[in-house]
């Protein structure tokens, strides 16, 4: 036996290699070749598109800053007019000819206001005892007049030292007392002569549109910081790849000697390709991420496609292999599989008939097929005897049913009520956990409706009410509409369980706990949410590791982690548990899954 198996191995290996030289190998140096060639010609693309994109975008934002430039010096290198500016700003009551000469002052600065769709305002400022200063969409005001909706710029003129001749500022400005507060860049220069600043109002909004227009790849963005790091402005989404708000030290330096433009860098665990420029006169920076899986996705979907072939043409080597290998062993196999299987005492094949090409092959099936019969007959009675057994245990334990803890708790609660008033606390608390009882025991193998779910988290409130010393609230927020949508079951009393131990009951102030629930393209989402104590940002960051690893390790959080498994076993990855917190502030829990209903 053992000299056959050693013979037929011998014979399917060496049947094996010759398969995969004919099939596989070939298949394996193609694949290599061009995921070479087309990984260079990708590289070579991407540091044209890197050039491109970078001079666009330093074309615009320099262009802008330039022309503001321009006219700062204008003022600067003309004394009169500076001095007649400068008088104006100055004097509180004027003349005819200074109120004409006023009124050219704005028409003067909305040249850059208007030559660029980025600029929202231009103000000029000179140093004056009443605050007042031109706009170049208000005209000559004050800081303390009735319309002025933005006086920041001036405390932050006022608060940088003076030997900063120009900055930049983030800031949130409101142009009219009717309007939102708009995200705006606010370019400081100084002039040169006499103390005052020019202030160039930039619109963020449509700054990170012209960086979005260069974007061909999903999910890559582009950004403008100050040398510290800090993000001025980017591309809409750009906060969804930094973690901390704020660009890496790696990122701020340009790309080394290398002939690429473009380095690589890993971010929140995502790699990225990325190439960095330098704004001049400003510090700036603009840093453009590209994702590496959509800049290479070509190249990785051409490698996948060949490893899946790669793997199918292995799996025909086998397969041709092991045919051949049996179409030469099969008899000789079979017989002698046959009779290792009755000196193992396991069970035997139904028939076996090797291919008879005499009267003694016939004799030989005879034999072994009564040899079969009769080893089937005993290993059925064997089973039928095993299966009597696990029967009769069985039924010794549904004896055990833990529906009997139901049917004490009714009793105790009819006990209760003969002996006090009807809706004592004692009666409630024990009908109360009844119903919950009954509920976690019954439809824990199908789908129940959002409605019932609803329910029982209520009961469940009114017992914890009782319980907890520090009250609390609990409000409800749905849409009629998600009552019969479909759900599995016991999986929004977990997470209030888990918000009323952990987020409420040490509060030291009255509890909230919001639960919301609506139906949206095709989903249902649910939130949890509550003011307690909140997560501390370690404790958090653990937290999410675990879901995420589907760990059941910590038994502080059982609840929860047992309610992500099930989610994400039921419906998918997409409907895994999502947790913000803050310490102190209170905490959100979330999930969203789709259903038809």
């Amino acid at each position: 036996m053992i000299k056959h198996n050693h013979m037929q191995q011998k014979y399917f290996f060496r049947q094996l290699v010759h398969h995969l030289i004919i099939i596989t190998l070939p298949v394996l140096i193609l694949g290599c070749l061009l995921t070479m060639y087309y990984r260079g010609r990708l590289q070579k693309e991407l540091s044209v598109y890197a050039e491109r994109s970078k001079n666009y975008i330093l074309y615009n934002v320099t262009d802008v800053l330039n022309t503001f430039a321009e006219e700062t010096a204008l003022f600067s290198t003309t004394p009169t007019m500076a001095l007649s500016i400068y008088r104006l700003l100055n004097e509180q009551s004027l003349d005819y000819r200074n109120n004409v000469y006023r009124s050219l002052i704005p028409t003067i600065i909305s040249t850059t206001s208007n030559i660029s769709a980025y600029v929202d305002s231009v103000y000029i400022y000179y140093d004056n005892p009443y605050g007042n200063y031109f706009s170049s969409s208000k005209s000559y005001t004050s800081i303390d007049a009735p319309n002025s909706t933005d006086s920041q710029w001036l405390d932050l003129y006022l608060s940088a030292p003076s030997e900063m001749k120009q900055w930049l500022a983030l800031r949130n400005v409101r142009n009219y007392s009717f309007e939102a507060e708009t995200a705006t860049v606010s370019v400081f220069r100084r002039f040169d002569y006499l103390s005052g600043v020019m202030v160039l109002n930039l619109n963020a909004g449509r700054l990170a549109h012209m960086l979005d227009s260069s974007q061909i790849y999903q999910g890559s963005c582009t950004l403008v910081a100050d040398p510290q790091g800090n993000v001025l402005f980017g591309s809409p989404g750009w906060e969804n790849q930094l973690e901390e708000k704020s660009v890496p030290k790696q990122l701020l330096q340009p790309a080394g000697k290398s002939e690429s433009p473009y380095e690589s860098a890993s971010i929140a665990g995502i790699g990225y390709v990325y190439y960095t420029s330098e704004i001049p006169d400003y510090g700036l920076v603009m840093i453009s991420l590209l994702p590496t899986s959509e800049v290479f996705r070509s190249v990785h979907t051409m490698v996948l496609a060949f490893t899946v072939i790669i793997l199918f043409s292995i799996l025909l080597s086998i397969s041709l292999s092991w045919t051949g290998t049996l179409s030469n062993f099969r008899q000789l196999n079979n017989l002698l599989e046959l009779f290792s299987l009755a000196e193992q005492g396991r069970e035997l094949p139904a028939s076996v008939h090797p291919v008879a090409r005499n009267e003694y092959d016939l004799i030989f099936n005879n034999i072994v097929s009564t040899f079969v019969s009769n080893n089937l007959l005993k290993l059925n009675l064997a089973a039928s005897e095993v299966r009597q057994k696990d029967a009769q245990l069985a039924a010794l334990q549904l004896q055990l049913n833990p529906h009997f803890i139901f049917n004490t708790l009714q009793t105790l609660d009819l006990e209760i009520l003969k002996a006090q008033p009807e809706g004592q606390n004692a009666s409630l608390l024990v009908h109360n956990l009844s119903d919950i009882l009954k509920y976690s025991l019954a439809n824990t193998s199908r789908l129940v409706c959002v409605r019932d779910e609803i329910e029982i988290c209520k009961t469940y409130a009114e017992i914890q009410k009782l319980r907890y010393k520090n009250p609390f609230i609990l409000y409800w927020d749905y849409d009629e509409d998600v009552l019969g949508a479909p759900i599995i079951h016991l999986v929004l009393q977990p997470l209030l369980e888990n918000s009323l131990h952990h987020g409420i009951k040490e509060l030291p102030r009255k509890g909230l706990v919001k639960i919301k629930i609506y139906r949206r393209e095709g989903k249902i989402h649910v939130y949890v949410i509550d003011n307690g104590t909140g997560i501390s940002a370690d404790r958090l960051k653990v937290l999410r590791r675990d879901l995420r690893r589907q760990d059941l390790s910590d038994n502080s959080h059982i609840g929860i982690y047992n309610t992500n498994l099930r989610l994400v076993l039921t419906y998918g990855p997409e409907a895994a548990v999502r947790i913000s917190s803050r310490k102190g502030r209170g905490t959100i829990v979330s999930f969203s899954f789709r259903t038809d209903a």
